[in-house]
């Protein structure tokens, strides 16, 4: 049908399939609350990050994503470790939004020199559709296929992720997770013409990355941070090879492949090395060069990330006691 424009046709098979992708982040090193629960309470800190992305800039309707996480450890009777933290993710493309919002509980398990987490997150996703469509000719009230919304109309239903997580004090670690873990049904009957059906799909995730140290003979400091990240949705995947160097805990640079799809450019500053008020602040900015077929219709794709990590101050408790001899 040649009123409807090619893009929006791909934005709207999105509802009629069983498999749906979370959103693409390219700083998934610094997004772990997002996608799996057990990492709440793995710094000492209570953290706070906000990743801002356009998708395919240059492209009518193209993806939007905003994701806020934060998390931050605790004890239940001075015995068992625990973290808890919490995430919104509000993604858009084209006529179609998802809100997602999540709350997460883990547990942490001490072995030898590592940390085991387990987690759960648990919340609601809301997934809507604005119900105005694009044409060569402008806009237009409605479409003759039954399985798309000719109004604005919107389901939310609960959420449900699980996930594991370990690292250990030589810079490793190791996540697995999964996200949608229920696979809700979304169904709205909008009017007798048209209605909402969307078959949520769970996401599988695995992350995995080591710090590497490296004294230079000038006295300044290096860390090599290469990691891995893959998700799958079980009918496709993304396999993302990242690797950053860090200058003097202060300035980071590296370089990111997201298989046959994009190359990817990374840069970031510790705020907190230069300005001591803002300890535990950091900024980073990636941009992502497609390597498919869609090179030729945008103009990459730009992220931003802001983070803040508030370190706890341990509080050392004196213990008292009275001898005899001064009785």
């Amino acid at each position: 049908m040649k009123r409807i424009l090619l893009v929006i046709c791909c934005f709207v098979f999105a509802f009629q399939v069983e498999a749906q992708q979370d959103p693409q982040i390219t700083q998934n090193m610094f997004n772990r609350q997002a996608i799996n629960p057990a990492y709440a309470g793995s710094t000492e800190c209570i953290e706070a990050t906000l990743i801002s992305r356009q998708q395919w800039m240059g492209f009518e309707g193209n993806p939007k994503t905003n994701i806020f996480s934060s998390q931050g450890g605790f004890r239940v009777r001075q015995q068992y470790q625990m973290g808890a933290g919490l995430s919104i993710i509000q993604d858009e493309i084209g006529p179609i939004q998802s809100l997602n919002v999540k709350g997460a509980l883990a547990y942490h398990h001490r072995i030898n020199q590592g940390v085991l987490s387990f987690g759960v997150e648990f919340g609601m996703f809301n997934q809507s559709i604005n119900g105005v469509w694009r044409t060569s000719e402008g806009n237009f009230d409605g479409t003759e296929d039954p399985s798309i919304p000719n109004a604005e109309t919107g389901v939310t239903n609960f959420d449900l992720g699980l996930g594991l997580y370990y690292r250990n004090t030589d810079g490793l670690y190791v996540g697995l997770s999964t996200t949608h873990l229920n696979q809700s049904t979304f169904e709205d009957e909008v009017d007798d013409n048209s209605s909402l059906t969307f078959n949520q799909a769970t996401n599988y995730y695995i992350m995995a990355g080591y710090n590497y140290p490296i004294s230079l003979s000038n006295g300044a400091e290096l860390e090599l941070q290469p990691s891995i990240f893959v998700k799958t949705d079980a009918v496709s995947s993304q396999v993302d090879l990242n690797t950053n160097v860090m200058y003097n805990n202060l300035l980071w640079a590296g370089v990111s492949y997201r298989m046959q799809d994009a190359v990817s450019f990374l840069t970031g500053v510790n705020i907190g090395e230069v300005v001591q008020d803002l300890d535990g602040l950091r900024i980073g900015l990636a941009y992502d060069f497609n390597t498919s077929a869609l090179s030729d219709y945008n103009d990459g794709s730009f992220e931003f990330m802001l983070t803040y990590c508030y370190k706890i101050k341990k509080v050392i408790k004196l213990e008292r006691y009275k001898s005899v001899r001064f009785l």
